[in-house]
């Protein structure tokens, strides 16, 4: 959402250089113990990460994460969004949610069907 990237890793508040342990949706991302607002929410560190590899563009580093924590951060999108923009966004129900990752069967010559 141009013009209003959360803080991931500096505290939204003073600026204070993290990580930090909580997450203020009205503060702006990541708040420091000092500037924590009651509500706050405390997302687990390997969040904090994914999401801030998301916002720089790593995906290396978000491929790499588990599915507990995009789970997490998706949350946390789907919280902040609707907060700045001051509506419900009812089409997030409808986002696909990526499952456990299972590997897919090799196709082979055999079952391979063709249509002419």
């Amino acid at each position: 959402m141009a013009g209003w990237a959360p803080s991931f890793t500096d505290c939204a508040r003073c600026g204070e250089p993290g990580p930090h342990t909580a997450f203020s949706v009205a503060s702006g991302g990541a708040v420091c113990a000092r500037c924590r607002p009651p509500g706050s929410t405390a997302p687990a560190p390997e969040t904090f990460a994914l999401l801030a590899a998301l916002l720089a563009g790593d995906w290396a580093t978000a491929d790499a994460s588990s599915p507990r924590h995009r789970s997490e951060a998706s949350g946390l999108v789907a919280v902040y969004s609707q907060f700045h923009l001051e509506r419900r966004l009812r089409s997030l129900r409808l986002v696909e949610r990526e499952p456990e990752r299972t590997e897919a069967p090799e196709t082979t010559r055999e079952t391979e069907t063709t249509f002419l």
